[in-house]
């Protein structure tokens, strides 16, 4: 029956919108497989190598054990360092983290390139279902299902950070009440994607967490002076002008395979064949209508942390599908529980959202560009009064 129950407590209904994404992302495997240049080499789509994103991670890290940390932001020469030390193929990649990376990246780099994947991999998974699973078992849903989560699967895929991140979000909310001092130095961890944790000040004052707000501030703190103190100022100096200028350039450029993979209103009405000044009335009205819905979210720790991880991403003109990992989260519970109090039309939207993140790939080459209205949708969802918005016993 369709509207039935799996024995772990899962919607059936939902199902079919997390086997869309994971089959999508099962495709951008295959398409990687289809395309490495050897079965016993590394390199895939003579640009990069499995692993992604993450080539990054332990490039950063590797140059900080072997002395190389002048190269890191001048983007020539990190890409030169690249071929140099991991593949003559590889090419496009820049290193746009913070300077409090380099903390744990070198642990990763001081492991053979494949093992510290696989490890990076394992690890980031096995975060983010620890983190997920309180939030799921006040739905009813046991914990495995997150592994099943299309944002999960397209992590993988791409290497990112996304897991680990959505991990400190997750606890983050999960503690702010009991332990403000867990949930401050989670969000002060956060600093590894920091323009995603925009929005955390705000959510902890709309919270109250007062306590949780000083300690983010201590750990950051700490965290930035420690940085500075191993590995010098210039490289926040460099990091803050000119690898941001980088990164925020990205926006307006259409033409490349990752701007389908961005959120932004912005980015996707400018592919869509709107002009700058539209794009970008857009993408401000846009996030003026998340900021008011995040003002007005019911001050309970579930509807600002999914509620809050919704509305960064249509706040901030760039992001990217890979950093979805607490909006799968939200568009499972949502569904889940539009579905148990029949509420079509919500659970349609929510499942959209699911399956959307891989999907955005290939609904770009078809000019179609849903990213942003499927996200301010769930937002409105996530805003909803209603107490079954994401699980009876969630609070």
């Amino acid at each position: 029956m369709i509207g039935g129950r799996v024995k772990n407590g899962l919607s059936w209904a939902v199902v079919p919108f997390l086997l869309i994404g994971i089959g999508v992302v099962g495709y951008l495997f295959w398409l990687d497989w289809n395309s490495a240049a050897g079965r016993d080499g590394l390199l895939i789509n003579n640009s990069t190598l499995w692993g992604r994103d993450f080539v990054n991670v332990w490039s950063g890290g590797r140059m900080l054990l072997d002395g190389d940390l002048a190269a890191l932001y001048d983007i020539n020469a990190y890409q030169a360092w690249q071929a140099a030390n991991l593949d003559p193929g590889i090419k496009h990649h820049n290193y746009s983290y913070p300077p409090t990376s380099l903390l744990y990246a070198w642990t990763f780099a001081s492991l053979p390139y494949v093992t510290a994947l696989f490890t990076w991999l394992g690890l980031s998974a096995v975060a983010f279902v620890a983190a997920a699973r309180p939030w799921l078992k006040d739905a009813g849903i046991a914990a495995p299902w997150v592994l099943l989560l299309p944002t999960t699967a397209l992590c993988l895929w791409a290497g990112h950070y996304g897991l680990f991140f959505g991990a400190l979000w997750l606890w983050a909310w999960r503690e702010v009440d009991t332990s403000p001092r867990t949930a401050g130095i989670a969000t002060a961890l956060m600093i590894i994607k920091p323009h995603l944790a925009i929005l955390m000040p705000l959510l902890f004052v709309l919270k109250g967490a007062w306590r949780a707000f000083a300690w983010a501030a201590l750990a950051l703190g700490a965290l930035v002076g420690l940085s500075i103190a191993l590995f010098g100022a210039g490289l926040w100096e460099t990091y803050l002008t000119s690898t941001s200028g980088t990164q925020l350039g990205l926006v307006d450029n259409i033409d490349a395979f990752f701007a389908r993979m961005m959120t932004g209103t912005v980015t996707n009405m400018l592919a869509a064949g709107a002009s700058p000044a539209l794009a970008w009335g857009a993408q401000i009205a846009v996030a003026l209508v998340a900021l008011i819905l995040v003002i007005n979210l019911p001050r309970n720790r579930a509807s600002l942390c999914f509620g809050g991880a919704i509305a960064t991403f249509l706040i901030l003109p760039y992001g990217f599908n890979y950093d979805l990992t607490v909006v799968g989260l939200a568009a499972l519970l949502l569904a889940h529980n539009a579905w148990r109090s029949g509420e079509r039309p919500r659970f349609l939207i929510a499942g959209l959202a699911l399956a959307l993140p891989p999907a955005m790939i290939f609904l770009g080459r078809e000019a179609i560009y849903p990213a942003p209205l499927i996200l301010l949708a769930l937002l409105f969802m996530a805003a909803s009064r209603k107490p079954m918005a994401f699980a009876p016993n969630i609070g």
